[in-house]
């Protein structure tokens, strides 16, 4: 996706951040079940080519969307999480989840709080 698609609407600016394919699924693996390791995201998210998901990750941290935090030094190993501005994020992402569950076929997506599914699928909200 190019950069700054139209500087004067907040929809594109934040479609520069948050719109290219995978980025949106790192977002809800980080609400879903918190901060998170590289491998983590790389075994939700099968098939993604790691490269990808480190470039998304990288747009993210630039934006001040995903803070990066080093818990070993060698090799060098990260766990990554949501910034304050990164959870403002959740209203958005409970809307395409909301408009997923309505408006496609498949069944209700599985609640999770605190890294554990959960019974009620109004719990997460």
């Amino acid at each position: 996706m190019s950069k700054a698609l139209d500087p004067k609407c907040p929809v594109a600016r934040t479609l520069d951040i948050i719109g290219e394919r995978w980025t949106i699924l790192i977002l809800r693996d980080l609400f879903l079940f918190g901060p998170r390791r590289f491998q983590d995201l790389q075994n939700s998210l099968s098939g993604v080519a790691p490269n990808t998901i480190s470039a998304r990750i990288k747009t993210l941290m630039d934006a001040g969307v995903v803070s990066r935090e080093l818990y070993s030094d060698h090799p060098p190993r990260a766990i990554y999480s949501l910034t304050e501005r990164g959870l403002a994020l959740k209203p958005a992402l409970l809307a395409l989840r909301d408009w997923g569950e309505m408006y496609t076929n498949g069944p209700p997506a599985p609640r999770v709080k605190d890294g554990k599914l959960i019974e009620s699928p109004l719990s997460v909200d």
